[in-house]
């Protein structure tokens, strides 16, 4: 069986740096899928033909990684995705957003709102939810929400699958090294003699999670009533994996090989 490795690339959720451990590990034989519009257009149709004509491929990482992924008797994909917590991520958006000189509408929003500001414009029905309980929306979604369309219970309940099944591999941006190990030693048995390593990228705010965490919560204080509410399945989302994590640390002490 054909194995495929595609990642998730949720925004600011430290993608960056996992597509450089994919790019070291595969070379020519990853793709940093960039062609947004026809993966969200085609879905799983488009990315089963793209996958087949590209016989060699081993990894694929794409914003818009389509959901379900497709199903085929000549390969198999291996879905992996990092969340973070929503509340430290929605800073890191706003701050990645207001340093970039492209074209985007929250670019263009962040270059001249203040963090309270944009946050609002963020949550209007108008805007795309990026820091609205984006990551379960990503993560349990089957098809692409409309910017006014709430993210439901069903959503949340097929994230939460994910997590607790061993149908993908997700980790946390507040404890990377211990995600990409667990991660990458299940992708050692798929890709027997592969080296997986990384080099942080795209780091803009190199305090520990604690600290960002508490910076972000002082920063947010005026809307933080509508933070937390916008994000309440990011929230437990992120809970849910941090404990997945605990677990698999758990079974790695007590030498169990299925869960180390």
């Amino acid at each position: 069986m054909r194995y495929v490795v595609t990642h998730g690339h949720i925004f600011k959720n430290a993608g960056t740096t996992f597509d450089y451990a994919l790019k070291k590990a595969f070379g020519r034989d990853f793709c940093d899928h960039r062609d947004d519009a026809a993966m969200r257009q085609g879905g799983a149709r488009y990315l089963k033909e793209f996958i087949l004509d590209q016989p060699g491929l081993k990894a694929i990482s794409s914003h818009h990684l389509c959901n379900p992924l497709p199903v085929s008797n000549e390969f198999t994909c291996i879905p992996i995705y990092f969340v973070r917590n929503p509340i430290d991520r929605i800073v890191s958006v706003y701050s990645f957003e207001r340093k970039q000189r492209g074209v985007s509408k929250g670019a263009q929003m962040a270059s001249k709102l203040s963090l309270e500001d944009y946050v609002r414009w963020r949550m209007t029905p108008e805007a795309p939810k990026v820091i609205s309980d984006y990551q379960t929306a990503y993560i349990g979604r089957d098809r692409n929400l409309r910017p006014d369309e709430a993210v439901g219970l069903d959503i949340f309940q097929r994230a939460l699958e994910l997590v607790a099944s061993n149908e993908a591999m997700i980790g946390t941006v507040e404890r990377f090294d211990e995600s990409f190990r667990y991660i990458t030693k299940q992708l050692q048995a798929y890709f027997p003699g592969v080296n997986f390593r990384y080099k942080k990228k795209n780091i803009q705010n190199r305090r520990s999670s604690e600290e960002k965490l508490r910076a972000a919560l002082d920063q947010l204080k005026p809307v933080l009533a509508e933070v937390v509410a916008s994000n309440s399945y990011d929230m437990a989302l992120y809970h849910a994996v941090d404990q997945r994590l605990n677990e698999i640390s758990l079974h790695a002490e007590n030498g169990d090989p299925n869960l180390s």
